[in-house]
Formats: C-alpha cells, structure tokens, sequence
C-alpha cells in the first residue's frame, strides 16, 4: 500500500511552499493555493453552477497530466546529467531550481491525474441529457481550479528553472558593459549567476 500513498507528494509540496521563502509574494502563494479549492466550489454552490457536459473536460484534463508527468520526466533526466558534473555554484543553484521544478510538476500532474478521474467517474454516472448536479460541479470546479492555478505555478518555476540557470543576453551583456571590455561575456554570466545566487 505504500507504494500507492500519494499523500506523501503532497506533503512534500507543501513543505516546499513553507519552505520557498518568507517573503509577501510566498506567503500569499501558500495562502491562494490552499484557499483556491474550497472559495472556488463556495461561489460554484452559491450562484447555482451546472455543467451541461464534462466529457471534453475529462479528455482535456487526461492529455494536461500526460504534459505534466512528460515534463516531470525531461526535468528528471537533465537533474540525472547535472549530478554528474563538478560541482559548482551554478550546478547547486540549477540542482535546487530543477528539484523545486520536478516537485510542482509531479504534483500538478497528480491533481491533474485525479480531477480527470473524477470528471470521468461524473460523466458515467451523469445521463447524457440531464445537467450535472451542483454539489458535483462544484467540487469538479474545485479541483480543476486548483489544476488551473498548478499550471500556471509550474510554467513559472520553470521559467525561473531556465532564466537563473542561463542568465538572459541582456544582463549578461549589461555586466560585461559594466566591467569594460575587461571580460568576456562568459565571465560575465558567471557573475551574473553568483548575484541572482546572493539575491535568492
């Protein structure tokens, strides 16, 4: 049965949101996603909400945690190439960022993965013709909430994932300025590795 325990994913996921920073910009991340789910099928009840049909969604929601887990899986190997490197403060910086990024993306794939099994469960035992019924709208609105805000949380840690691992040009570009012709641009992406490492 452990190898079956999915709660130890989420555990790990909140930890990491406990643990990302202290910042305002932290605190109201870990605020919206756990406050997102149980809001969002309040205002589904309140105001009435019915789905006419969720077979599309099921479908839509299958093929997002097949992208989840593809990309879990791509951020995996290239963390397996990275331990194999010297170690370096760029390697310790990427090794963070790519485990912070596998962990949202295996986790956004789970809850992709059960909101899709639960919009099937629903279209089985919901007849063609006849509205779903409120209460399991909205816990389909709930989850697929909470699907919606993962995705975006997983674009962003890999945005971070790729812009703190391979500085952009125009920074890169600014530093060498800076220093004068003194540098090559390489050295330069160097120190601007080692300032956004100070500043994280």
């Amino acid at each position: 049965m452990s190898r079956l325990n999915v709660f130890a994913l989420i555990v790990d996921q909140f930890r990491f949101l406990r643990h990302v920073g202290t910042g305002k910009a932290a605190v109201v991340v870990r605020i919206f996603l756990v406050a997102l789910g149980p809001v969002s099928g309040a205002v589904s009840v309140r105001l009435g909400w019915q789905l006419n049909s969720v077979g599309e969604l099921a479908a839509a929601l299958g093929l997002l945690a097949g992208v989840f887990i593809s990309a879990f899986a791509i951020v995996f190997s290239l963390r397996l190439t990275l331990a194999t490197r010297p170690s370096s403060n760029l390697k310790q910086r990427a090794s963070r960022l790519m485990d912070e990024s596998a962990l949202t993306l295996l986790t956004a794939g789970l809850v992709a993965g059960v909101d899709a099994i639960w919009v099937t469960i629903v279209s089985a035992a919901n007849d063609p013709n006849t509205p779903v019924s409120v209460w399991p709208t909205a816990v389909t609105v709930a989850m697929s909430a909470i699907v919606a805000a993962y995705f975006f949380l997983a674009i962003r840690r890999l945005h971070i994932l790729y812009v703190d691992t391979f500085p952009p040009f125009w920074k890169v570009e600014k530093m060498a300025g800076r220093a004068g012709a003194a540098i090559d641009l390489e050295e330069a992406a160097r120190r601007v590795a080692i300032r956004s490492d100070t500043h994280a």
